[in-house]
């Protein structure tokens, strides 16, 4: 990527509209042809993803850009733990959002 992600939650999805982030979160459900991710917050976010966004874990991390509805188009999925610790996670994420420079 030419610019840095921000790393967001299903929270601050509205901030973020038009802009490409990282969501990490767990696989709730497929809906159509995407699916529903719970992000560190407890929220959901609906994914649309691309042909190339392909996941196999419950757990992800999901590089996408955000909508003007609030939805995701996925771009690209890492697969991860599948006892990943979203709570663990939520803790960095508000380190992120405090100190975007350190995280870039």
């Amino acid at each position: 990527m030419d610019k840095p992600t921000p790393r967001i939650n299903a929270s601050m999805i509205q901030q973020h509209a038009g802009t490409t982030v990282r969501i990490v979160g767990r696989i709730v459900r497929s809906q159509g042809s995407g699916f529903i991710i719970e992000t560190s917050d407890g929220n959901t976010v609906l994914v649309n993803p691309t042909v190339e966004c392909t996941y196999s874990a419950n757990f992800i991390e999901l590089l996408g850009k955000v909508q003007g509805d609030g939805t995701v188009s996925g771009f690209t999925a890492v697969d991860l733990s599948d006892n990943f610790d979203l709570k663990a996670y939520g803790l960095f994420e508000s380190a992120a959002q405090k100190c975007p420079a350190l995280f870039a």
